[in-house]
């Protein structure tokens, strides 16, 4: 899984880490730093001036695996003493009949994450090549097994995050400019060779692109294929990131050309006119139920809109429903928006221990190789004079940059993430921030393949393809209708039967699935009521009256309102919008229980919901209560464009068969 470009706050993070298959619990990654705790199983020289990499059989991580430890330099000036151990995990080829094709290296996002907490799905998208294969994980320097970065004020973030950041930096002293990526590119570099498995099929996402294009700077040599999933540059562009905008006006448009439930006129344009509505009119204030569970007062304006927009990257609820909640809004319903809102503010999931996502790692990686509008090593008081007045100067000469956001609206929406270090510690010159472009100048002849989603805003196709145009042989693919990162988690099979064929044959394959991917369904309308649903249409002669036919309407949108929930939170449970609760979960199954569930204000939904994700098939049976009463039985697909919703049951003592356009 991967973070944000500068990551966000903890507990997003901790939200978005649920969106893959469970991996190993913090009580299994053992001793972080030094020595593991066992004597080693095998040894290999060390590339650390004589230190030997520690191995071990450690089956809690899977069949085979052995945990190893590498002890390196924190710092190769030598201006700082010490040494680290960095953590890794390693799953021999599982054929042992024959030796072993190569090697696969996998890399997290964040920066933050630990790539050995994400092993479960590098292991599920690489499984069909690791019979013949061996998979390598190592923890960055600052993550998991790797001394992970411990800021308690970064990590369960109360306040503004630069202030935090700047007591994190301070914490760390003189270690705070010693987790560069390029350091950390030269421990994975350091591991690689003690276990003399070179060269190897390197796969990053998200920040882990950039960590790739990094390494693979550093150490070509050790580098056999590259495949760069949700690509950041590491050089090229400035701190403003002026793709971001251009990325999410297109995306929501795409969203809405593509589904039948959003009417004509362009979703860019409604969010220009609500955005309008909130300048003129002011804030708004409202509660609203969010992803964990509860209510809460929240407050949305320009900017707080602008954070929910562009979080929409990460799962597809956002996409789903932010055209509806803005015709919503427009007239006059604002709860919709303040739910997403909430959702974004509040999202749920135990903020995770630094073992499994160190924020502090987040802000030492991004205030040493991320562009910035002020210079780092200026002193902060300084640093905030240069961010005010770059901030303006961007305003006088590229107002529409963001449009519809303004460039301060941008700013202040926590989104554009340019002040977050105007308070870390300044670096010696050693360590002066620089683009950590390729020693030699360039990067080498290998194979490389790029992918982007088509409705990413974080790392957006744009990026992508300059990142491709940075190689001298590189493979440029936009996956349709993919958000941030494409490959893992990948239930259609399309990007990741891809990047499998790539770093089987070291040669891109037939990518023609990319163009076709199944769109995201936008919402039916927020109806506050019954009254104001379209009815389902009546199959056959015995027809239902329409207002059973309308409640057929809300009570299939409602259904499939609790499963964008889930999806939104991968949560156990929670609200419905106006009233009542879901509970359940599951991953490649879904199965919920709604106990009356409130889409609408006048109608309650009480029943089980059932979704296999892969083959789209979602199924409920559930009773209605309030301005219709009875049972149905839904059925749809939800991974066909345009699919038909099927209803079939009784409500009010009439025999109701219908359909309607899927929810």
């Amino acid at each position: 899984m991967s973070g944000t470009r500068a990551g966000l706050h903890a507990t997003i993070v901790a939200t978005l880490a649920l969106a893959l298959p469970p991996a190993v619990s913090d009580a299994s990654v053992g001793p972080t730093g030094g020595s593991l705790a066992s004597p080693p199983a095998a040894a290999g020289a060390g590339a650390a001036g004589g230190d030997r990499t520690e191995r071990r059989l450690c089956p809690r991580w899977g069949q085979g695996a052995e945990c190893g430890n590498l002890p390196r330099a924190w710092d190769p000036t030598g201006e700082v003493p010490g040494k680290l151990g960095v953590g890794f995990i390693f799953w021999p080829a599982t054929d042992t009949s024959q030796p072993p094709l190569g090697t696969i290296v996998a890399h997290e996002g964040g920066p933050g994450y630990a790539a050995s907490r994400s092993s479960p799905s590098y292991i599920e998208l690489m499984g069909p090549l690791l019979g013949r294969r061996n998979l390598l994980v190592v923890d960055q320097r600052g993550t998991g097994r790797s001394e992970p970065i411990d800021c308690p004020e970064l990590q369960d973030l109360v306040g503004e995050y630069a202030d935090a950041a700047a007591i994190c930096g301070e914490r760390l002293g003189d270690h705070a400019h010693l987790y560069g990526t390029d350091l950390a590119a030269d421990d994975m570099a350091a591991v690689i060779e003690s276990l003399g498995v070179a060269p190897v099929d390197l796969y990053g996402d998200s920040y882990g692109t950039f960590f790739a294009q990094v390494f693979t700077g550093r150490h070509p040599d050790l580098v056999r294929t590259v495949t760069l999933d949700a690509a950041y540059p590491t050089y090229g562009e400035d701190a403003w990131y002026d793709t971001q905008a251009p990325a999410l006006n297109r995306a929501l448009d795409a969203v809405c050309e593509r589904s039948a439930w959003c009417p004509d006129g362009g979703s860019s344009a409604r969010l220009e006119q609500v955005v309008e509505l909130l300048r003129a009119e002011g804030p708004i204030d409202g509660v609203a139920p969010a992803a964990d569970g509860l209510v809460h007062r929240v407050r949305l304006d320009a900017p707080t809109l602008a954070f929910v927009a562009y979080a929409g990257t990460y799962v597809p609820t956002t996409y789903r429903e932010l055209d509806a909640g803005l015709r919503a809004a427009l007239d006059g319903d604002w709860l919709p928006l303040l739910r997403l809102l909430a959702e974004a503010n509040y999202p749920g999931g135990a903020i995770p221990s630094p073992r499994a996502y160190s924020e502090g790692l987040d802000a030492a990686v991004s205030c040493r190789d991320y562009p910035q509008v002020f210079d780092l090593m200026a002193p902060p008081d300084v640093r905030e004079e240069q961010l005010e007045a770059a901030i303006t100067a961007k305003e006088a000469s590229d107002p529409l940059v963001y449009a519809p956001f303004t460039v301060r609206e941008q700013v202040d929406s926590e989104w554009l993430t340019i002040d977050w270090c105007t308070g870390w510690p300044v670096p010696p010159p050693a360590y002066a921030p620089a683009p950590p472009e390729p020693p030699s100048g360039s990067y080498p002849v290998v194979p490389v393949l790029v992918l982007s989603g088509e409705l990413d805003t974080i790392t957006t196709a744009a990026e992508g393809e300059l990142v491709a145009a940075q190689f001298p042989t590189a493979t440029f693919i936009e996956v349709a209708n993919a958000l941030h990162v494409t490959a893992l988690g990948d239930l259609n099979g399309c990007a990741s039967g891809i990047v499998r064929a790539f770093v089987a044959n070291a040669a891109v394959g037939d990518t023609s699935c990319a163009a076709s991917q199944p769109p995201v369904h936008a919402a039916p309308p927020f109806w506050a009521t019954v009254a104001e649903a379209d009815p389902a249409m009546p199959k056959g002669s015995l027809a239902a009256d329409a207002d059973s036919l309308r409640a057929a309407s809300v009570a299939t949108a409602t259904v499939a309102d609790a499963l964008a929930r889930w999806w939104q939170s991968y949560e156990t449970g929670g609200r419905g919008l106006r009233g009542g609760e879901w509970t359940g979960g599951g991953y490649h199954v879904v199965r919920l229980r709604l106990t009356d569930y409130e889409l609408a204000n006048d109608l309650e939904v009480t029943g089980s919901v059932d979704w296999r994700r892969a083959g789209g098939r979602v199924s409920a049976d559930v009773t209605v209560a309030g301005a219709a009463a009875g049972t149905l039985h839904i059925h749809w697909n939800a991974a066909t464009p345009d699919s038909v919703a099927t209803i079939r049951g009784d409500l009010d003592g009439s025999r109701v068969r219908a359909t309607m356009l899927a929810p």
